[in-house]
């Protein structure tokens, strides 16, 4: 039933396991620049979010929603490797025996290690462009990032899940699509799904921290501790949301049609 989409995943999981093989250095670079993609998008939606909270706050998922669907254009279609975007291509990968654990963990290590590394980079790039130069603890960046820093550690877990599970749709969505418009908008719309509805990614809260890091006038609870405190559940709900949800179902859901219609009548 699901095939041919398990198949194109299947694929770029093993043109990434190459990647990797081959130059180490090339695929870093791969991942640095899905963080700094993810980043990027992080600065637009709190430069528009700041000014439309305080003055429509009602209308700030809406706004904030769409713009971060720029940073998943970027990483499918500039080409980029990112870490939530992973889970869900080895799943399905090694499921299907065609990678093995070890070269899903070695993905993901390096993946995530990239991502990490390009986030800081952008958030170092824009910490000297001033543009949040003198932000004050009002300010919205801020007090989203204080708010992920303390927020309960199973809340963040499920919100990790419940991120990962919409935007790996994302990407197996448009897979299943054949018009490049009715994809541009299915990715737009299930991203303003999850960013609007407060779930957490680990990659766009890198770019947030950082930020938020550099820019700190003095908030207590914007540390490094902190940091952990929220990416640790959130990863790991990330990677259940992708694998399990996504890939582990479709995949057992494939496999059960394949074995049905195979079947002697």
């Amino acid at each position: 039933m699901y095939k041919e989409t398990l198949n194109e995943l299947i694929t770029l999981a093993i043109k990434k396991k190459a990647l990797l093989a081959n130059s180490k250095l090339a695929f870093l670079l791969s991942a640095m620049l899905a963080g700094g993609y993810v980043a990027i998008a992080v600065v637009l939606v709190y430069i528009i979010g700041d000014p439309i909270v305080q003055s429509f706050p009602a209308f700030t998922p809406l706004v904030m929603g769409l713009a971060f669907g720029v940073a998943l254009l970027l990483v499918i279609y500039a080409g980029s490797d990112l870490f939530t975007g992973s889970v869900l291509y080895y799943t399905v990968s090694t499921l299907q025996k065609k990678t093995s654990i070890k070269d899903t963990l070695t993905n993901w290590i390096w993946t995530y290690g990239g991502n990490l590394l390009g986030a800081f980079f952008i958030a170092g790039l824009i910490y000297m462009t001033g543009i949040f130069a003198g932000i004050t603890e009002d300010h919205y960046l801020l007090q989203v990032t204080e708010k992920k820093m303390t927020t309960d550690t199973m809340e963040l877990f499920f919100r990790g899940i419940f991120c990962n599970w919409l935007v790996c749709l994302a990407i197996w969505t448009p897979m299943r699509l054949k018009n490049e418009m009715a994809k541009l908008f299915v990715v737009f719309i299930i991203i303003f799904a999850f960013f609007a509805s407060g779930y957490e990614h680990s990659i766009a809260n890198m770019g947030l921290f950082h930020l938020a890091l550099l820019h700190n006038p003095g908030v207590e609870a914007i540390s490094l501790a902190g940091y952990a405190a929220n990416m640790i559940p959130v990863t790991l709900g990330n990677i259940i949301g992708g694998s399990v949800f996504v890939g582990m179902v479709y995949y057992y859901i494939s496999k059960k049609s394949e074995l049905q219609v195979n079947e002697p009548k």
